[in-house]
């Protein structure tokens, strides 16, 4: 059970969250989002890639083993890919003479 005090100081902090509207959004997004094209592309191309490494080490083929390797940085690649337009851009800054 938590104190007066702590009640109190939980209750002003809870309370600055909820007007951090930077903070709330990023929960809500968290919360909404959904399965992209975009991320089954990339778990089926990690999967491939960890499947080609086990096979490359299997068969003794470096050259294979590489490329599996490879592959797997690109799904990263692809999962963490955000185009430039969903952005907002970031302010301009004009230096005064």
């Amino acid at each position: 059970m938590l104190s007066e005090s702590e009640q109190k100081r939980l209750a002003d902090i809870e309370a600055a969250l909820q007007s951090d509207t930077r903070f709330v959004n990023g929960f809500n997004r968290a919360l909404t989002r959904r399965i992209t094209p975009r991320r089954v592309i990339s778990v089926i191309i990690a999967i491939a890639a960890v499947v080609g490494v086990i096979i490359g080490l299997a068969a003794g083929s470096v050259p294979s083993t590489v490329l599996a390797l490879c592959l797997i940085g690109v799904a990263g690649g692809v999962w963490t890919y955000r185009s430039a337009t969903t952005e907002p851009q970031a302010p301009q800054i004009h230096p005064d003479l």
